[in-house]
């Protein structure tokens, strides 16, 4: 039998944890499942990348207006962002918003934008990960991020998994950051709160299920 995944199209698109930060792309999952089970892959990753507009990096193009630069064609859509919606101190905003410079009017634009350019694909977002537990300015941590994407995505019926809560790894956890963190594996100053090539290993089962299962 045919693997499920064999010759499909994966597209990514997403922060620096997407991206691979100094490690590039060749470390990430989306690439070691594209290797691994055959698959074409398109990695749109961006360091620093937010998935709402905002006006304190203007020369980051958000998620919400680059997606239609993608590829025409997708068999399967990864969305992984949040962690610089709250570095940029993005507000929240309503759930039935439309305004691309709030985060919830910003996923409305991009899921609808996403499930237009691609009807049949097979759609997967991604929670940010437990790495800063600060709160910025607006008062909003990581996990308020989270719960906003969770939110938005249960109103589209696509599916979200919860890095924050479900991913098996934390930078908040001192066992794990040795092996896990890019700086500290390095060897630079650290750590910075980004993969090691370890951690994309650890992590590509999990994903893999994940899109196995959409």
């Amino acid at each position: 039998m045919q693997d499920i995944l064999q010759g499909k199209t994966l597209v990514a698109m997403g922060d620096s944890l997407i991206y691979g930060n100094k490690l590039g792309n060749e470390a990430t999952w989306p690439n070691l499942l594209g290797k691994k089970c055959g698959m074409t892959v398109y990695n749109f990753g961006k360091n620093g990348n937010p998935i709402a507009k905002q006006e304190r990096e203007p020369q980051q193009i958000p998620m919400c207006v680059r997606y239609v630069d993608l590829p025409d064609h997708a068999d399967y859509v990864v969305v992984l962002g949040g962690a610089n919606d709250r570095r940029l101190r993005v507000p929240i905003g309503a759930n039935d918003s439309d305004d691309l410079y709030t985060f919830k009017g910003a996923l409305n634009a991009l899921i609808a934008g996403l499930t237009k350019k691609y009807p049949k694909a097979k759609l997967l977002f991604m929670t940010n990960y437990n790495r800063y537990p600060e709160i910025n300015e607006l008062g909003l941590s990581d996990i308020d991020y989270v719960v906003a994407m969770q939110e938005i995505c249960r109103k589209w019926a696509i599916p979200c998994f919860d890095n924050y809560h479900e991913s098996g790894i934390s930078f908040q956890n001192p066992s794990q950051l040795a092996w896990m963190d890019e700086a500290l594996t390095l060897g630079l100053d650290g750590p910075n709160r980004h993969f090691s090539k370890e951690a994309y290993e650890w992590l590509l089962p999990k994903y893999e299920a994940l899109l196995r299962g959409l």
